[in-house]
């Protein structure tokens, strides 16, 4: 396994833990680059954010709301696709409940993340695999 696909994958461990509440903020911050950036391509998913995160504060204040929104969240990596410029894409599968009302979800989508020295510095996402894979530099 690459350095990429490692760091990757302690990504996911992180987010999980902090989505169980078994990492703090600050904790889960150490792992991510200070200038990181998420932003969905797709079209606009959470109306109260933007489509377009810049930094830390705003990356954590998602995040923070997010995890207050669900129960036994978990998103686990299905598949790694290594690809140019210190980038991988990964096919996610995320399941949960939600924390008001009792529904499960299990829903899959792509990112393509950037890492910069072994963190995470941007975190794009995607519905469909062969956007991802063009983002990416990669044919279809």
């Amino acid at each position: 396994m690459s350095q990429n696909a490692d760091t990757m994958r302690r990504g996911l461990d992180a987010i999980n833990a902090f989505m169980r509440g078994e990492l703090s903020s600050e904790a889960y911050a150490e792992g991510l680059d200070p200038q990181i950036e998420m932003l969905w391509r797709d079209r606009q998913t959470y109306p109260d954010f933007p489509q377009h995160l810049r930094g830390l504060p705003e990356f954590i204040a998602f995040c923070e709301q997010y995890r207050d929104g669900w129960i036994h969240l978990v998103q686990e990596p299905l598949e790694l696709i290594e690809a140019p410029g210190d980038r991988i894409v990964a096919l996610v599968r995320q399941s949960g409940r939600g924390r008001q009302s009792g529904v499960p979800i299990v829903i899959h989508f792509f990112e393509l993340c950037t890492i910069r020295d072994g963190k995470m510095r941007k975190i794009e996402y995607f519905r469909h695999r062969a956007d991802a894979l063009k983002a990416a530099g990669l044919e279809a």
